[in-house]
């Protein structure tokens, strides 16, 4: 009984914390080509976006991003966001940080030059909402 309450308590606190990282994050700045993540109830879903077409020979638009969208499952731990896809494949993590009492996404390299400068890239990932 003290086995199954305590893996109840655990993951309630797993999901508790993954719910509140829960919305869309999308680029701080006007951004003609980026990242979106939106994070819900323990999954991801990445999409790139560009506002650059190319076509082909024969008049199809070509995918500029392939590979993308993807998506899978998320977690947090200790302010790094865990990708796992669906097909089983660990991501890049991102890192949870606030600043100006505003939640970002960074990259393994604005983490590093924030942890070092406290200054944000210009179009790191802002939280924008729990809604999309």
């Amino acid at each position: 009984m003290t086995i199954i309450r305590t893996a109840l308590t655990a993951l309630t606190l797993l999901l508790a914390a993954c719910a509140g990282h829960d919305g869309l994050y999308e680029p701080a700045c006007i951004a003609y080509e980026g990242d979106r993540i939106e994070l819900r109830d323990g999954r991801f879903e990445w999409r790139r976006f560009t506002d650059e077409r190319v076509v082909e020979n024969d008049g199809t638009v070509a995918k500029p991003f392939p590979g993308f969208p993807r998506s899978g499952t998320y977690r947090i731990d200790r302010g790094r966001l865990l990708l796992v896809t669906d097909e089983d494949q660990r991501l890049d993590d991102w890192f949870v940080v606030v600043h100006a009492k505003q939640r970002y996404l960074l990259t393994a390299d604005q983490h590093d030059t924030f942890v070092r400068s406290a200054k944000l890239a210009d179009c790191a990932l802002r939280f924008t909402g729990p809604d999309s």
